[in-house]
């Protein structure tokens, strides 16, 4: 485990912008982002999913899509083959503005 990095390999700055993408793609701030979150998330980017598609994304957390569900499953994909590297995922995190807007060119 590197300096300033938690159990799970990630460090205070990344769990805080985790925290922070969390509560922008919570859009009825429930503490859970459910499929009309992940749709407006998409919609935001002018992507638009089908409801397979969103089964789909959301079955890959393995419960509830909740704060810490969603760090697991981060840190299961990260550890595996094949992963996203770090820069990847966090430039996709970087590109949502505080108003919950994605930027689509970054």
């Amino acid at each position: 485990m590197g300096k300033g990095q938690n159990e799970g390999g990630f460090s205070e700055d990344q769990m805080q912008m985790y925290r922070e993408c969390f509560k922008l793609m919570d859009i009825n701030k429930d503490g859970t982002i459910d499929k009309n979150d992940l749709r407006g998330a998409f919609d935001n980017v002018g992507v638009l999913m089908t409801e397979g598609e969103l089964d789909e994304l959301l079955g890959e957390i393995g419960g509830p899509c909740t704060y810490d569900n969603m760090v697991k499953m981060f840190q299961e994909k990260m550890a595996g083959e094949g992963n996203d590297s770090d820069d990847l995922i966090v430039q996709a995190f970087k590109a949502y503005d505080l108003e919950g807007k994605i930027d689509s060119k970054m």
